[in-house]
């Protein structure tokens, strides 16, 4: 009976055991979270193939990026108006060169004013046209002691302008233009009222020291040329640019020429190159002033009119080296400038040819 009693306890023990072990194997699972108690599961994959899709940028890929926004801050930097006017003033002082024999043959002693309007307007943030045209008066010695009063216009000249941005202070303008041919003036000695203008317009090209020969060419249709470098950063400012200009003879002669010691011809073509080189500094904020420098050389490879000399003299040089000194201001939208044009050496500098120039730039 004892032993019974002890083999019911031990059953009734394990049994207990064997149930509760069988109720947490039962038990059920904790709960799993769902997509509004917790991150989507989904977002997270696509998340995760986005990121592993992602390619570092190559150097030409930055470079590119790197030089559009150059460019970018290039034209934000030289922000200009759209529409500019200009009115200039040259006053001439000495004698202009002309061909002859031996030591230069000049003008008569020669007061000019070469007054000068034009404009331009941006067609894009790169690519501009413009239009300028002058016309010059003067008063001009005679034989005979007097001075006569004469008028000439010069060359209606259109011009372009395209700039390419090489870094963020850098601009490269390549410019062209073509010029109507409207500059008066004749060489046959027997047109006297012709021959006064043609002497004028030398005296004007003469006194803005060779710079503009496309402007004051008498029947002669010009075509420009040329490239420069534009560099300005803070209060500094360089530049420089080249460029050439063809004479196309179209009317006019050459005749009654008194000088028997030479012949002269009448070109078809006329041909000058003329290289320049400048730099501003800005050395007041308020009022904004400004002091520059401008260089140029000329070379007239071929004259609108050539000579030989009978007698073997030696011809004038065909270069010419000029500077120029300003003084300017800049108010807003309007800038004027002051400069003076000094030759050195050349066929100017013999002449004893100058020219006061008076520059004033409205923009819109």
């Amino acid at each position: 009976m004892r032993i019974s009693l002890r083999l019911a306890v031990i059953v009734v023990i394990f049994s207990s055991h064997a149930l509760a072990a069988k109720g947490k194997k039962g038990a059920p699972k904790e709960p799993v979270s769902t997509m509004d108690q917790g991150e989507d599961p989904t977002a997270k994959e696509e998340s995760e193939k986005k990121a592993a899709k992602v390619v570092p940028e190559t150097d030409e890929e930055i470079a590119a990026k790197q030089a559009k926004a150059d460019a970018a801050e290039v034209k934000k930097r030289r922000a200009r108006a759209k529409v500019g006017v200009f009115a200039n003033v040259v006053v001439g002082f000495g004698q202009a060169p002309m061909p002859g024999t031996g030591a230069d043959r000049t003008t008569l002693k020669t007061t000019s004013g070469t007054f000068m309007a034009g404009g331009y307007y941006d067609l894009s943030p790169d690519f501009t046209l413009g239009v300028r045209l002058p016309w010059t008066v003067g008063s001009q010695r005679q034989p005979d002691g007097g001075y006569v009063t004469v008028t000439a216009l010069g060359t209606l000249e259109l011009m372009g302008e395209y700039r390419v941005a090489i870094s963020p202070f850098t601009i490269l303008p390549i410019f062209f233009g073509l010029g109507a041919p409207t500059a008066q003036g004749n060489y046959d000695a027997l047109d006297q009222s012709g021959t006064q203008r043609m002497t004028l317009n030398a005296m004007a090209d003469a006194a803005s020291g060779y710079r503009d020969p496309e402007l004051f060419g008498p029947h002669r249709l010009p075509v420009i040329a040329g490239v420069g470098i534009d560099y300005q950063r803070k209060a500094l400012s360089l530049r420089a640019a080249t460029k050439v200009v063809l004479g196309i003879k179209v009317g006019g002669q050459l005749a009654h020429i008194q000088d028997m010691d030479s012949t002269y011809e009448l070109k078809p073509l006329s041909f000058r190159s003329v290289t320049s080189a400048g730099i501003s500094y800005d050395f007041l904020d308020r009022p904004k002033l400004y002091g520059a420098l401008d260089t140029w050389l000329a070379y007239n490879a071929i004259n609108a009119v050539e000579f030989t000399s009978k007698m073997g003299a030696t011809p004038p040089t065909r270069l010419q080296f000029v500077f120029e000194p300003r003084l300017g201001a800049r108010f807003g939208k309007v800038s004027p400038s002051v400069g003076y044009i000094f030759p050195i050496g050349g066929r100017l500098a013999d002449s004893s040819t100058s020219g006061l120039e008076l520059h004033c730039d409205f923009a819109f």
